[in-house]
């Protein structure tokens, strides 16, 4: 137990992993409950986005109705599902190896594509006010593929 505990350059990659994972299970999670209410499958405020109504002023600029709205709100449901499903994969089968580094890259590299598209999306829509959170993350994920890199499982241990 006492070696679980012990500071490694391999925890600290797992940390990072943990912390990816639950936000993008989280965020699946609550646009899953918002997507349920706005197609009138059930309807709580317990764990709902609300970005529904979000989107909706976001891109209300264009005049798109309702329908491109919700097409909206599935792909980045779609997306933060996939990117929570990539996450949970590094983070079960996280360990030394290059199997493990394979796969929690790949979870790092989705993540990019994710804050990059909303990056772009917000600049689409002009929503200069709503971008930086976006662009925040972007540099968080891109921080966290430098410590997967670069980081060596082994550092602070003594082996």
């Amino acid at each position: 137990m006492e070696s679980v505990l012990r500071p490694s350059g391999l925890l600290f990659k797992r940390l990072v992993l943990v912390f990816w994972t639950m936000f993008f299970t989280m965020v699946a999670i609550t646009n899953f409950v918002n997507l349920m209410g706005v197609f009138d499958v059930f309807d709580w405020t317990f764990l709902n986005s609300e970005n529904f109504a979000y989107l909706k002023e976001t891109d209300k600029i264009y005049g798109m109705g309702e329908g491109i709205t919700k097409l909206f709100l599935i792909g980045a449901f779609l997306i933060e599902l996939i990117a929570a499903i990539l996450f949970w994969r590094a983070l079960v089968g996280s360990g030394r190896g290059p199997e493990a580094r394979t796969r929690a890259i790949l979870a790092v590299c989705f993540g990019t594509l994710v804050w990059t598209a909303f990056v772009f999306m917000t600049e689409f829509f002009v929503a200069y006010g709503s971008e930086s959170p976006f662009r925040e993350l972007l540099m968080i994920m891109i921080g966290a593929g430098l410590v997967i890199v670069l980081v060596p499982d082994e550092f602070g241990t003594d082996g």
